[in-house]
């Protein structure tokens, strides 16, 4: 899992796989893999993955880099790496 703690919050490296059925968050090889149901058409599966994370950790999300790629850089603002890996670990066992 690869999550890194900055001054302003958390950066998660996530690979992207868009037009999925639903949005979900899986881990393959310890990789972080984001499924979201919008295609990569003019930001769309990126507001997307912004908006679900958001909800997710409760706190704002912003890709920050990676915008015309599958992998992705995201910012979880305001919070620790131990709040990230924990809700993450939680999704996990589901």
């Amino acid at each position: 899992m690869n999550v890194k703690e900055v001054k302003d919050g958390v950066i998660l490296e996530a690979y992207v796989k868009p037009k999925s059925r639903q949005f979900s968050i899986e881990f393959k090889n310890d990789e972080i893999v984001i499924r979201c149901t919008e295609p990569p058409v003019k930001g769309r599966a990126n507001k997307e993955i912004e908006k679900e994370l958001s909800k997710l950790f409760k706190t704002k999300a912003t890709i920050m880099s990676g915008h015309t790629s599958p992998c992705k850089r995201i910012l979880i603002y305001g919070l620790n790496f131990e709040n990230v890996k924990q809700t993450i670990l939680n999704l996990k066992k589901k």
